[in-house]
């Protein structure tokens, strides 16, 4: 069956085991979630959203965020038709060139600061300098990414390529040819490099509460190896931070990435 076909259509599947119960809190992911063929095209649409419910649209991430999509070419480009909402944004995206599109949602690195105004604490955009010195609590630079893979008839491979970004996770494995009982590798890399004894977090469409189904760490070379026992729809989850060097008015960074991927049966 079409890769395109098959992973959108265990979506339903999907919201209705997770309405059952919670998962981590605030997981965000980019899930396809329908398509209409049109002779050799197709349009697909995707939701972006945070959600302890995984897979269920919660939050959407608003005007931080901007969503692209890498085409077959390698090539990156905006994504052209978007519904931003309260719940969730909504992408609409035509596919006419046979191979593996990556569809991206990202809040590029940018300066946040946790204010305590009126006595509560809330995030703001902006750094210390735009706030009252006696209200500041702390300053942080986020980075966040969310990925899934489409293809569009055979799986090609130029969308697959490291970006360099904060932090990513590129496969061995083409993402679109998964399938039970055969482990699939992944790098972590932080800036273009591999980051060694990291954990990446894997959430499977049938667990809920706050652990994943399963973990792996990073070996000396950022590679992991990953076997689902179940087909179905997993959540990949890595993240890092720590300090930030050179401004002293930054406390530190924070890098989260997820990449969404449906496992087939063999």
């Amino acid at each position: 069956m079409n890769k395109l076909y098959r992973i959108v259509g265990t979506l339903l599947a999907t919201l209705l085991v997770c309405m059952a119960g919670s998962v981590a809190a605030h997981q965000q992911w980019l899930s396809p979630n329908s398509f209409i063929e049109t002779g050799d095209s197709a349009w697909i649409t995707f939701d972006h959203s945070f959600s302890d419910r995984r897979f269920y649209a919660g939050s959407g991430p608003g005007s931080y965020y901007s969503w692209w999509v890498v085409g077959p070419d390698g090539l990156k480009r905006a994504v052209p038709a978007l519904f931003v909402g309260k719940t969730r944004t909504v992408g609409e995206l035509e596919l006419t060139v046979s191979g593996t599109y990556r569809v991206e949602g990202v809040e590029d690195s940018m300066l946040w600061t946790r204010v305590k105004i009126n006595g509560e604490e809330t995030w703001q955009p902006g750094g210390r300098e735009e706030f009252s010195a006696e209200s500041v609590l702390q300053s942080r630079i986020y980075f966040s990414k969310a990925v899934t893979y489409i293809s569009l008839g055979a799986p090609s491979r130029g969308a697959l390529s490291p970006t360099g970004e904060p932090l990513e996770i590129v496969f061995t494995e083409h993402p679109n040819s998964i399938t039970t009982g055969t482990a699939f590798t992944v790098t972590v890399l932080a800036d273009g490099e591999p980051i060694a004894e990291h954990p990446i977090r894997v959430y499977s469409q049938f667990d809920h509460g706050h652990d994943p189904a399963l973990t792996c760490t990073t070996n000396t070379a950022g590679l992991c190896s990953i076997s689902p026992a179940k087909s179905g729809r997993y959540l990949l989850e890595t993240s890092m931070k720590g300090d930030f060097q050179g401004n002293p008015n930054v406390d530190g960074y924070v890098n989260g990435y997820t990449v969404l991927i449906d496992v087939s049966d063999q």
